[in-house]
Parts: structure tokens; C-alpha cells; sequence
């Protein structure tokens, strides 16, 4: 037992010492993202809501103008998607975003009304674009990526380990770690956040990590459909027919279509896929379901404006089912605002995890380091006299 002790305590310290920093970033961008929908509206207004209109009884321009409008606006810029928000009290502005890298592209919005440009913003200027970037590829594209991948392994052996060294012989130590003692010197208090603040946000920070390896590794990611599926994911090529002509109003029409199919209250997202030039993948999330992600997807000829395929979130495989849910877990925003608290908060926690971590190994080394220099010179003074 107290070689497994000593292992598990070697691995604690130098997979933490050596991911430590990396998983301080990702934890604190963590942070930060789990409360995106809530906060982006407010930092930048303008994305969301449409300039005041006078005219109580203008009509807002059709979507097809409003993507035309968007392909002056983006320069020749690619447009990746158009949002359309659902209806509220405000008056939406329309979203678009370009094609391109996330720092390199562009986020802007375009009043439904009177078409005029309201805000352009690049993905590097934008807080939570750059901190996604962050989060996940550390500005370092795929370089970044692959540490981000490691480290999530890493910090699940961190989170086990963590946890064996924690478990207590005794229901006495037991109570001790089960609370911070806030009257303690600093040592304590230290220990304590590392230790104490460690175990209450082990299980979240588990599932952050756990989940965060989708991302990370194809293996993981095809592993979710072969156990659920008993086979990898299924891409099908959907194909929009015969190349015609754009007929005038078809991207109206999708909407319209949309609308009908889907008759539920959501934004609207219109996807033009860079490899499927005739087709536009309109995408709306069910928000009146029990769990976050539950997205339904149509498929639409862009020049006709014609269904093409269904995929509906009810008829979708186990294993896309379960995929869907990746998502929500890791950012808590599976039950909305409840696990969305615990996410934050365990990323608080697991920011600070490396810090309190590292103090507590300095200051061990300091104590073993004036340790030696008191024997030494306890020894130089038996010598001398």
C-alpha cells in the first residue's frame, strides 16, 4: 500500500507540475465560456438587437436580401452562416459569421429592417471566440490542439491519483477533509483549497476532462457510436439533385419551409457548406426540451429552395444521441442554470488546483532544503569543536 501511495504520489506531482499551467488556461477559459449565452448579449449588444425603429409598421427585409447584403458586407468573405433569432420583445438583428479560423473570421449584424451594417467584429477581437481558441488550441492551431489532447489524459491521472491521496485512514481525518479551515495559518488554508476544494469538484472536473478528449482524439470520439451503435458514425452523402439556376426568393422559401416543418420557437441557423455549394443545412434547437443540444437539421437545394432530407433529433441513432450530449456535459449547460453553477465553480476550483499545488511542493522543498542546510552546519560545528 505505501508503495502504491508513493507511485500514485510521484505521478500526482510531476504530471501536475508539467500539465499544471496548460490546464490552469483551459480551466479558466472554462470558466469564462460557461456563461457565454448569458453574457455575449450584454458585451456586445449590437449582434443581438436591431437599432430602433421608428416606422411601427415597416416590414423587415427578406432573407434573401439580407444575405445578399451580407456578401457586400463581408468584402468577399465567404458567408458560413445567417442567423435569424426567434421573436421577443426586442427587435433581433440578424448574425452572420464568415467563412475561416476562428480568430480570423467575421461576426456582424445586419438590421432586418433597414439593412444597414450594425457591427463587424473579428473572431480575435471577440472574448468569447478568443477564449474558445484558447480553451482549445491554446493560439497554437494543431500544435495546441495536440497538448490540449494530452493534457486532458494527463489531468484525468492528476483527478485519480488526486483522489487516492486524499482518502483518509480514519473517520477523524475524514471530517478534517471534508471542511476548509478559514482560521488556520497559510499553510493549512493552502493545503485545504488543494485538497478539500479538490474533492468537491472532482466529480464535474472528471466529466470536463473525460468529455473534453471528443475533441481531442478521433478514437474517443468513434468510440461513443461503436459502443452505443455497434458501428462508427455514418456519413451519408446527401446530394440536391440536378445543378440549377437560383430561382429568386429560395432562401425565403427555406425558412418558410422551416417554419412549417418546425413549428417550435428557436432561432434559425442557415449553414452554406463550403463542400456543397447547392445545398443550405438549416439547423434549430429544441429549447423547450428536458437537456440542452437537442437540435433538429433539414437539408434544402439552395437554388430551388426544396427539401431535400430530414434528420430530426427524435430519429437519430444512440449514438448520436449520446454525442449530442458531449457537448451540454462539458460545458454544463446540460440543465441550464444549476449545472451550469457547478461547471463554474469547478472551474474556479480547477484553476486554482495547479497554483495551491505548486505552493504546497515549494514549500515542501524549501523546508527539505533549509533541512539540509541545518545538518550541514550542525555537523560543521560537532567537527570544529
Amino acid at each position: 500500500m505505501k508503495k502504491a501511495k508513493k507511485i500514485f504520489a510521484w505521478l500526482h506531482l510531476w504530471v501536475g507540475l508539467t500539465v499544471g499551467l496548460i490546464f490552469s488556461i483551459a480551466a479558466a477559459t472554462g470558466a469564462i465560456l460557461v456563461f457565454e449565452d448569458e453574457l455575449d448579449p450584454l458585451l456586445y449588444p449590437s449582434l443581438y438587437y436591431a437599432q430602433s425603429n421608428n416606422d411601427a409598421y415597416q416590414l423587415p427585409l427578406s432573407i434573401d436580401s439580407l444575405y445578399n447584403l451580407a456578401l457586400q458586407y463581408a468584402k468577399g468573405a465567404a458567408i458560413n452562416s445567417l442567423v435569424i433569432r426567434e421573436k421577443t420583445n426586442h427587435q433581433e438583428a440578424v448574425l452572420i459569421q464568415t467563412r475561416g479560423d476562428r480568430l480570423t473570421r467575421h461576426l456582424f449584424s445586419i438590421n432586418p429592417y433597414t439593412g444597414k451594417l450594425q457591427q463587424d467584429i473579428k473572431g480575435k477581437q471577440h472574448l468569447f471566440t478568443f477564449s474558445e481558441e484558447l480553451h482549445r488550441q491554446l493560439l497554437m492551431g494543431k500544435t495546441g490542439k495536440v497538448i490540449t489532447g494530452i493534457c486532458c489524459l494527463s489531468y484525468l491521472v492528476i483527478l485519480i491519483t488526486g483522489l487516492f491521496l486524499w482518502w483518509p485512514k480514519n473517520s477523524k481525518i475524514l471530517r478534517q477533509r471534508l471542511k476548509i479551515k478559514w482560521d488556520a495559518k497559510f499553510k493549512r488554508v493552502n493545503w485545504d483549497l488543494h485538497a478539500v476544494a479538490g474533492f468537491y469538484s472532482l466529480p464535474i472536473l472528471f466529466l470536463i476532462a473525460f468529455t473534453g478528449l471528443t475533441w481531442s482524439y478521433k478514437w474517443f470520439n468513434n468510440g461513443i457510436f461503436f459502443i452505443f451503435d455497434g458501428k462508427g458514425p455514418q456519413k451519408e452523402l446527401i446530394h440536391s439533385g440536378e445543378n440549377k439556376s437560383q430561382q429568386k426568393g429560395s432562401l425565403e422559401q427555406i425558412y418558410s419551409q422551416t417554419q412549417r416543418l418546425l413549428p417550435y420557437s428557436s432561432d434559425v441557423t442557415l449553414y452554406f457548406p463550403e463542400d456543397a455549394i447547392n445545398l443550405v443545412r438549416v439547423s434549430k434547437e429544441q429549447h423547450h426540451a428536458s437537456i440542452a443540444n437537442v437540435v433538429d437539421q433539414l437539408f434544402f437545394d439552395r437554388n430551388t429552395g426544396e427539401l431535400v432530407k430530414k434528420e430530426l433529433y427524435a430519429t437519430r441513432s444512440k449514438g448520436m444521441k449520446v454525442r449530442r450530449l458531449i457537448f451540454p456535459i462539458h460545458t454544463g449547460s446540460l440543465y441550464g442554470l444549476p449545472t451550469k453553477l457547478l461547471a463554474f465553480l469547478s472551474c474556479l476550483i480547477g484553476t486554482s488546483l495547479p497554483i495551491t499545488g505548486f505552493i504546497i511542493w515549494l514549500k515542501r522543498k524549501n523546508k527539505k532544503k533549509n533541512s539540509k542546510i541545518k545538518k550541514q552546519v550542525h555537523n560543521h560545528y560537532e567537527i570544529v569543536n
